[in-house]
């Protein structure tokens, strides 16, 4: 959408402009009328013309200079040139009126083709005016060169730098138009690919503990309803467990709305969520998870901390609908200026080269790489899994790339030679 300019000279400074033209025909039309060498008849008609020179100015003028159309300028001095040597004829001086319309015709006419010709019209009528009222005298000749050759020069001289001082706003005025544009397109960019990278954070959070708590939810009231055939008391523990993980999923659900830490982090450290993660993990499936602290904790920003334990939530996830896995563990290691997590089970294993990459996998990795970290994965045929993510410690770092829009998700790869399983 193009914007009209506040910079162009025409445009802004229209008011002027008719400031002008009031001050060179106000005074104009009170010496035509105080003028009692003339007659009334032919002062009333000196008056009428200069009243239409100034309509011709209200009704063409604004135009002219707001819309930059010079076919508009063009037929308002034709107008002029007809118009104006009648009123030099009744009254020689409304020649004063030039003083209005010369600075006009380099503001209304761009082509000097067009301005040369018309600015040569109205002073030879004004040089005619006063050569048929003086006569042919070399005082009257004297006097044109005086009085028309020298100021046409000047205002020659004077339209090329309005001119040029024109042209500058112009380019200006099209500059910050473009500027302009070019904000509002990377504004909009930006939105979208803050609203695409919004997205997909939720639906990664989402995967990482909705999903993985309503299927723990399903596995344990399938498990319960065969129970409860059998032994309805048995049952009752394993209700239990169902009531407290939909619990947990309620909190997750209530957390992620929030948008807060997630509901293991509150209030307690990375090692302690882990802890949990691994006894609801043993719990609900029945597999071994232990976990292993190595090194000491050297203040971790809480990004990093949500990281590492939907990473682990994902891991452990994939160990129970894929591994068949009886022992599985855990190792958060701090080093200096790096966090690692590996997630190890000995499980069946799988062919990285057959597979590709799964959405859990991948909202890993994309995780990994907008703190800056590498996510690998390691695996071959009846040997288990480890998947091992490791993050650097700079929080300022952190920062600046948690905001980088993640546009491309299937660029980013893992470190790893060969592909992964859609675990």
């Amino acid at each position: 959408m193009a914007v009209r300019s506040t910079v162009d000279f025409g445009y802004r400074y229209r008011v002027g402009w008719h400031v002008l033209v009031g001050a060179v025909a106000i005074p104009l039309a009170v010496a035509i009328a105080a003028d009692v060498t003339v007659a009334l008849g032919q002062r009333l008609l000196a008056l009428g013309t200069l009243a239409v020179i100034v309509a011709c100015y209200a009704l063409v003028a604004p135009r002219a200079m707001e819309n930059r159309d010079e076919r508009w300028g063009a037929a308002y001095f034709a107008v002029l040139a007809v118009v104006f040597p009648l009123l030099l004829a009744i009254a020689p001086i409304g020649g004063a009126l030039l003083f209005a319309l010369c600075p006009q015709l380099f503001v209304m006419v761009a082509r000097w083709r067009v301005r040369l010709p018309l600015l040569l019209i109205l002073y030879a009528e004004l040089a005619w005016a006063m050569v048929a009222r003086a006569g042919v005298s070399r005082y009257t000749l004297a006097m044109v060169g005086v009085t028309v050759l020298v100021p046409m020069t000047v205002t020659i001289l004077v339209g090329a730098y309005l001119t040029g001082i024109r042209e500058q706003n112009r380019k200006r005025a099209a500059l910050i138009e473009e500027l302009t544009r070019t904000r509002a397109a990377l504004e909009r960019a930006g939105h979208e690919a803050g609203v695409h990278a919004e997205r997909e954070r939720l639906a990664a959070e989402i995967h990482d503990t909705l999903a993985q708590g309503f299927t723990s939810i399903l596995m344990l009231a399938q498990v319960a309803r065969t129970t409860l055939l059998r032994d309805p008391t048995a049952a009752d523990g394993q209700l239990d467990i169902l009531e407290k993980t939909a619990r947990e999923n309620l909190a997750e659900a209530r957390s992620l709305i929030a948008a807060s830490a997630p509901v293991d982090l509150t209030g307690r450290g990375l090692a302690d969520a882990l802890d949990r993660l691994a006894a609801r993990h043993t719990r609900d499936t029945g597999t071994r998870v232990e976990v292993s602290i190595v090194g000491e904790r050297s203040g971790a920003p809480t990004g990093t901390d949500i990281a590492l334990l939907r990473t682990a939530q994902e891991a452990l996830a994939n160990v129970g609908k894929h591994a068949a896995a009886t022992t599985v563990r855990i190792e958060l290691r701090h080093g200096p200026g790096l966090m690692a997590l590996a997630v190890t089970d000995d499980g069946q294993g799988f062919d990285p080269a057959t597979v590709r990459g799964g959405y859990g996998l991948l909202g890993m990795r994309t995780r990994a790489s907008s703190l800056g970290g590498t996510c690998t994965v390691r695996s071959a045929p009846g040997q288990g899994t480890t998947v091992r993510v490791e993050l650097p410690l700079a929080p300022a770092e952190q920062a600046a790339r948690s905001l980088q829009p993640v546009l491309d998700l299937s660029s980013t790869r893992s470190t790893t030679e060969r592909a992964e399983p859609p675990r």
